[in-house]
């Protein structure tokens, strides 16, 4: 049954190459700051109402804290998230040596994890709500990884297929490599994971969207609620 988080990888793939093919194209994504406040909503809520509950054992908050501290090192000294200030288009903090090199690494990073993630939602059987969770914000993404390498690369889509292919990498490795842990570890770190990626982030949603951004997260929010029940 490893075709299921197989498929799912793939089609993240896809999602996200249709966001970069928008962004080569220059056609514009009006409610993106929307869109990614309410999959930020909707990891928060997956994170708090479903993997950290699932994971509940006598050491869960340990690798809960080692999940946040993963993302902060990423974050912090590779902002390996497409929503990330340091790559922010909207914020004009873009170096083009980092955007030419630093920038590709630390996107495909952040692809790879995914495919991790898409693993351990199948090896700890949560399905659905981690693979929404990563779908949600393929497309956005997509978008956001190509626009700032147009100005350096004279053919952005192909590093941006490259790139994308990490959802699938991270998948196989997760499958293969994983397996043998215990899933209430994974659950756990998974959650602290998103956790960690919410309040790295969101705050830098907020900057640029702060008109109605709660509102959006909570709607997020109580979407990951819903399929808690049913989870």
């Amino acid at each position: 049954m490893n075709q299921i988080p197989l498929f799912i990888a793939v089609l993240c793939f896809f999602v996200m190459i249709i966001g970069e093919i928008l962004a080569y194209r220059s056609v514009p994504i009006k409610y993106k700051y929307e869109f990614e406040a309410i999959s930020f909503g909707f990891i928060l809520g997956v994170s708090t109402l479903i993997l950290i509950p699932k994971a509940y054992f006598k050491m869960y908050a340990i690798y809960v804290i080692f999940g946040c501290i993963f993302v902060y090192l990423i974050e912090k000294y590779l902002s390996f998230c497409p929503m990330s200030k340091k790559y922010c288009l909207d914020c004009n903090n873009l170096e083009l040596k980092n955007i030419k090199y630093i920038y590709p690494i630390s996107f495909f990073i952040h692809t790879f994890i995914d495919g991790v993630v898409i693993a351990v939602s199948y090896i700890s059987k949560i399905g659905l709500p981690l693979y929404l969770a990563i779908l949600m914000h393929k497309f956005p993404a997509g978008f956001v990884l190509i626009s700032p390498l147009k100005g350096v690369y004279r053919n952005p889509l192909s590093i941006g297929i490259i790139i994308s292919l990490g959802t699938i990498f991270g998948t196989i490795f997760g499958l293969v490599v994983l397996n043998s842990i215990d899933p209430k570890i994974l659950l756990a770190f998974s959650g602290g994971v998103f956790l960690g990626a919410f309040l790295m982030l969101v705050p830098h949603i907020y900057e640029h969207k702060k008109e109605k951004t709660l509102t959006y997260l909570l709607f997020g929010y109580s979407l990951a609620g819903l399929i808690s029940i049913f989870s």
